[in-house]
């Protein structure tokens, strides 16, 4: 018996050094097996940490977890590399606290710092959820924001290549992190020299308006903003939203967002009258709001928000649960959109 206990403790030690050994020499390899997790805290917000073990054990049974490939790791915006000198603020705003991180030489950019650019899109954002029809937990939104701006030199080791490759100038993932790349605000990815400052700013504010509608709608789905996936739905919400939050804005003239939308979405579909396939063009964002701005015209922000209530309830996708909802097929849908645009 002695014998096999000594053997068996040898095996032991044997497994435990090798597997030492391996974590010493195979840092690439557990990076290629990273778990994210997402789940809905106690407010009703969602949270994204790494790993299962990072989960409060109230939400371990609910979290929905998934490992992340080599080249799909996005760090949190505090965590983002900068390049060049840096400036960070905390600060307070009516939607919520807000951690902000930028490179300093972005500021030649923009008219505005980033900070201004921000606390101006925060009022923004609040003035439109305390108009008539948002329900009141969206009245008073309260959320953690952390931001980060970018420079052109995206850090590949920290973004997704997807995100660094398709040119989108921001992006969110809940519960409120938004990534800015300041050089594609100002003058996209052709290289062009930046229009006024000015101009930049008012471009500026619709795009953080444009993310910061993101995490209105994750706030109005909980989770089914993870499980519901959907991008026309998510796109077409935010590009919606930044058209009606614009408005708001002391930076934008009022009407030129949907106006513009209104010109991409019009163009989309005179190229493709019968049939819609949402792709990531700037006009088929143009084109997926327009099912919000249907909805809002020709009904009310209140009913939209009934819908969202619906999706959630009964676990349907948007447009299943406009037709339950509002009694509305696809003709009628298509009807109230030609109204919207004439």
């Amino acid at each position: 018996m002695k014998f096999f206990s000594d053997q068996f403790q040898f095996l032991f030690q044997t497994i435990l050094a090798v597997v030492f050994a391996f974590l010493l020499v195979q840092p690439s390899a557990l990076a290629e097996q990273l778990e994210m997790c997402m789940y809905t805290d106690s407010r009703g917000v969602i949270q994204q940490v790494q790993g299962k073990n990072s989960v409060p054990l109230d939400f371990k049974e609910s979290a929905r977890c998934f490992p992340v490939q080599k080249g799909r790791y996005l760090a949190p915006p505090d965590q983002v590399e900068i390049s060049g000198s840096e400036r960070r603020v905390e600060m307070s705003s009516s939607v919520g606290r807000i951690t902000l991180r930028w490179p300093r030489a972005s500021e030649r950019l923009f008219g505005r710092t980033p900070e201004r650019a921000m606390a101006d899109a925060g009022r923004a954002v609040s003035r439109a959820l305390r108009s008539s029809g948002f329900p009141t937990g969206l009245r008073g939104l309260d959320l953690d924001w952390n931001v980060v701006f970018m420079d052109a030199e995206v850090p590949g080791t920290q973004i997704p290549s997807y995100l660094v490759n398709n040119c989108h100038p921001a992006w969110m993932t809940p519960p409120a992190n938004i990534y800015v790349v300041s050089q594609r605000v100002a003058a996209g990815c052709g290289g062009a020299s930046p229009p006024r400052p000015s101009e930049v700013d008012a471009k500026l504010a619709e795009v953080l308006i444009h993310e910061m509608g993101h995490a209105v709608e994750a706030k109005l789905l909980g989770a089914r903003f993870t499980t519901a996936r959907n991008r026309m739905r998510s796109e077409g919400f935010a590009t919606w939203f930044e058209s009606f939050a614009s408005d708001f804005s002391s930076v934008i003239r009022k009407g030129t967002v949907r106006e513009q939308h209104f010109r991409a979405a019009k163009q989309s579909i005179s190229h493709s009258p019968d049939s819609f396939v949402f792709r990531g063009s700037g006009a088929d964002y143009a084109r997926a709001s327009l099912y919000f701005h249907a909805i809002v015209d020709g009904a009310s922000i209140y009913r939209l928000m009934s819908v969202y209530k619906r999706m959630e309830k009964d676990n349907l996708s948007f447009l299943d649960a406009v037709e339950r909802e509002l009694r509305w097929s696809p003709r009628i849908m298509n009807q109230q959109i030609g109204r919207v645009l004439r």
